[in-house]
């Protein structure tokens, strides 16, 4: 298949998702993605604190970066494989993936989001897409290349309360519940004493200083993501 074609045609199954039900398995199965999990609780959503380009160990300690929980794909899997597996190894905890009756669609690069719905069970809460500068080379051996990226967000919930939490990434510096009601905050870098001024918590690794500055990055999914679950799963 050439390129143009494959680009015409993810382009087209696209198209089709923003008129009707999302076909999750037909846009990302045998291409490029990513995947992760979203867990609220009591209005607030589990996030991971790193630090960019070098591993926690190393950080200073005064700026810190919030992530979603999630990473991209190893060989064979699908998206909810790799949902799975990337929110085990990250929380040190198994995960259990759950249907959204709304699946969002956006469009990184022209920034278009969409209400949707999907079929597939469990259905993603959220899929993006980002055109890729380079549609013939994989991220790393073995994996797939194509026009897109793609990124699959599901709901998900803890398979069983744990003592705590353990996760198996030196670049993770904390994990944080944060409170959904006032994400926008974020869009300012406050301190980790204020974050926790309006609830958010530790609910691993640490410490974190107060004075720490904690910043959303631009091009973070939890971006778009955030302001669409503080309206709750079925908004």
């Amino acid at each position: 298949m050439s390129e143009n074609h494959e680009h015409s045609q993810e382009s087209s199954f696209w198209q089709e998702a923003a008129g009707g039900p999302v076909d999750v398995r037909r846009l990302t199965s045998g291409r490029p993605f990513c995947a992760g999990v979203l867990i609220v609780r009591e209005g607030r959503l589990l996030v991971t604190l790193s630090a960019e380009d070098i591993s926690a160990a190393e950080a200073s300690g005064t700026d810190w970066n919030v992530g979603g929980v999630g990473g991209g794909q190893e060989p064979g899997e699908e998206v909810w494989d790799c949902a799975a597996r990337e929110g085990f190894e990250e929380l040190g905890v198994q995960v259990r993936l759950l249907s959204s009756p709304r699946t969002y669609l956006h469009d990184i690069d022209g920034d278009l989001l969409r209400r949707s719905r999907s079929d597939d069970r469990p259905a993603p809460f959220m899929l993006q897409r980002q055109r890729n500068a380079d549609a013939a080379t994989p991220y790393k051996p073995g994996l797939p290349a194509g026009p897109f990226t793609y990124l699959c967000m599901f709901a998900a919930e803890l398979a069983e309360e744990p003592a705590s939490f353990k996760p198996d990434d030196p670049d993770i510096a904390a994990l944080v519940w944060m409170p959904l009601s006032d994400w926008g905050v974020l869009d300012k870098a406050p301190t980790f004493a204020r974050l926790s001024e309006l609830g958010a918590t530790i609910a691993a690794g640490g410490p974190i200083a107060e004075d720490a500055r904690v910043h959303l990055p631009s091009a973070e999914t939890l971006r778009v993501a955030g302001p669409l679950l503080a309206r709750g799963f079925e908004g």
